[in-house]
């Protein structure tokens, strides 16, 4: 199992997340607090963080919604 997951943003530089407990480490350290309060809510936002810590299933579920066929058969 990989250790971190590397992010590149052009606002941040890389940005890498612990993939044991989602901390995050960034290699540019002159960073003002602002441009690393945004880019950490876009990395939350964007599902890195749940990517990283194998929350978030990246792969397509194909199987058909049952509530859909429900409603468009009620059309």
């Amino acid at each position: 199992m990989q250790k971190y997951l590397s992010v590149k943003n052009r606002k941040a530089g890389i940005v890498h997340i612990n993939c044991e407990n989602g901390h995050l480490f960034w290699e540019e350290e002159n960073l003002d607090p602002v441009s690393k309060q945004y880019v950490k809510k876009y990395l939350v936002q964007e599902g890195f963080v749940e990517l990283a810590l194998g929350v978030l299933n990246p792969e397509l579920n194909f199987d058909p919604d049952p509530l859909l066929d429900e409603i468009s058969n009620q059309i």
